[in-house]
């Protein structure tokens, strides 16, 4: 036996090893089916030229010739189709080619079982035995080549725009494998041949060395370029979370159809994407891993659903990082329950005090009250039966001090009163009757009311732009914005500005109330809706007029925010949907 049938003996070998190693790493990913066919094919190819040249009959070696066709005719299509699923990027031109290179390959594979248009003939040689080429060669070598070359375009494409540092290193790799390959190949197996230059095949062997290296870069990369796979299907699929595997370019590589449902669209219509299109607030300037970061994630129609995002690198096996793997967690059920759980919490301690204010102060208050206006009339009948002029001074000044008295102590009783009110009010926000009303000039009569209060001190600004009407109690929300513009200018300094812009946003009538005021603490804004909550002095606010606008634009199922920086002011922004 000559020394070169050893070649495809070993061609044989690894290329068996290397397609069950492809398809033990995941028989389902369609980059290593492929490409593990492609090393079956070529284990087969391997085989039938070890048969072919230790046969000394030739019209034997010409039908282990003719057989090993199951082989090598497939390698176009089988390679252009490998490269494309492991580019994991969709090119519908290129992918459209996919069914014609099988169908030229099945009708050549026809061709060289009935005919003589590929194989006519083989040649007696040193090693064993050479072949000849029919006319059909050239076709069987365009279809080769032009795969090959094709899936090395799809792969080199991705790569340029997807590698990130850790894979170039395998990239350059796996490119000069393939390359080397297809040199060799079409040399010794095809153009020589092709003109009359018999020499030892070297296809085999340099198609095995593709197998080699794609199972070299498991145990040195613990993935491959050529054949990635993907990750545990099984368990990703079961998940309810959104799982994502993103280039640190930030494109979407893979996800599980948990993400897809959260989505709301297929995952070949995500695959490709750039995260910061659906989770702007994932860092990634430059990539990092993170814990429970809440956000937005955005979908079609520019709605937006509360999640958490988790974060952590995918490494090689030398610790580089190759891409982030995102868990997506839907936050809708727990932030609308602990908005309710908030806003049952203010509204439970609220009712409280305001079932005990009413019946330990409104009895006490009404006669208190009643007592005053009957000693106001008592003092009023006694001041016209004084006579001045019989009267001292002393004693008309004590007359005038006691009428201020009663005054002050009426007002007094009043102020009382309408604390109650408030509180009742809170406890009982969002009954009034609702209608269809354009804010617009709900707004511009909270400007003629607010204006005689801040003449002098602050200037009010109207922006407004056209919006659509929207169902709502028009009484509660005149509460609500009158409340906000007196709150503004009591912060702004004298000569201070209050701008009032409306807009639509997202299905959503939005509201804002803009001053150039002191600003609020940091500490104290997220405390500034609570009930009794208050930074003005003691005497000047009960902390309820938030409270109350907070309750009654969550029971028109909208959304109230507070913005403020110290020094530069405060933006309240009310959001209320259309519908």
């Amino acid at each position: 036996m000559h020394p070169y049938i050893w070649l495809p003996l070993l061609a044989c070998a690894v290329s068996a090893l290397a397609a069950g190693m492809m398809l033990s790493r995941d028989p389902a990913a369609a980059a290593n089916r492929r490409l593990a066919l492609l090393s079956l094919c070529n284990a087969f190819w391997a085989m039938c030229e070890v048969l072919w040249n230790t046969t000394p009959d030739p019209a034997r070696a010409l039908a282990y010739v003719k057989l090993s066709a199951l082989g090598w005719i497939w390698i176009g299509p089988l390679a252009f189709q490998g490269f494309l699923a492991a580019a994991e990027e969709r090119m519908p031109r290129l992918e459209r080619l996919v069914p014609a290179g099988y169908a030229v390959a099945a009708a050549l594979l026809v061709a060289e079982w009935t005919t003589d248009w590929l194989h006519p003939a083989v040649v007696r040689t040193s090693w064993g035995w050479g072949y000849e080429f029919g006319p059909a060669f050239a076709v069987f070598y365009s279809l080769t080549l032009g795969g090959v070359s094709l899936g090395i375009f799809a792969g080199v494409r991705a790569y340029r725009r997807y590698a990130s540092p850790a894979e170039r290193s395998q990239g350059f790799l796996a490119l000069g494998v393939v390359g080397a390959t297809l040199l060799v190949a079409s040399l010794t197996d095809g153009l020589l041949p092709a003109f009359g230059v018999q020499l030892p095949r070297f296809g085999t062997l340099a198609l095995a060395l593709v197998g080699a290296t794609i199972a070299w870069s498991y145990f040195r990369f613990g993935y491959s370029l050529l054949a990635p796979g993907r990750f545990a299907p099984e368990i990703l699929e079961a998940l309810a979370d959104g799982v994502m595997l993103i280039r640190l370019s930030g494109d979407v590589r893979i996800l599980n159809r948990g993400m897809a449902r959260l989505l709301g669209r297929p995952i070949d219509a995500v695959r490709g994407m750039h995260v910061a299109e659906l989770l702007p607030f994932v860092p990634l300037s430059p990539p990092r891993e993170a814990e429970n970061l809440e956000g937005e994630l955005l979908l079609h129609g520019q709605r937006r659903v509360p999640v958490a995002v988790s974060t952590s690198f995918v490494r090689d096996k030398r610790g580089l990082p190759i891409g982030l793997v995102l868990i997506v967690h839907d936050l809708r059920e727990i932030v609308a329950l602990r908005n309710r759980l908030v806003t049952s919490a203010r509204l439970a301690a609220v009712g409280q005090l305001a079932a005990g204010i009413a019946h330990e102060i409104n009895n006490p208050i009404a006669y208190v009250r009643s007592n005053l206006a009957l000693l106001r009339s008592h003092w009023d009948a006694l001041e016209k039966a004084i006579d001045p002029a019989a009267t001292g001074a002393d004693v008309l000044e004590f007359v005038d001090e006691g009428r201020e008295l009663i005054a002050e102590s009426l007002e007094g009783i009043d102020r009382a009163a309408g604390i109650v009110r408030d509180v009742k009010g809170f406890s009982h926000a969002g009954e009034g009757a609702r209608q269809t009303v354009d804010l617009n000039p709900l707004l511009d009569r909270v400007v003629r009311i607010a204006e005689p209060q801040l003449r002098g001190r602050a200037r009010i600004e109207r922006h407004g732009a056209p919006i659509p009407p929207i169902p709502c109690a028009p009484q509660e929300l005149q509460q609500v914005f009158l409340n906000l513009v007196l709150n503004a200018g009591q912060a702004v300094a004298e000569g201070g500005r209050i701008a009032i812009r409306t807009g639509q946003d997202a299905g959503a009538v939005v509201v804002t109330v803009e001053d150039d005021g002191s600003g609020i603490a940091p500490e104290h804004v997220d405390r500034i809706f609570d009930p009794f909550f208050t930074t003005k002095p003691v005497g000047e606010g009960t902390g309820l007029g938030l409270a109350i606008s907070y309750q009654i634009v969550r029971s028109h199922g909208g959304e109230i925010a507070v913005d403020s920086e110290r020094g530069r002011g405060t933006r309240v922004t009310v959001r209320l949907p259309t519908t």
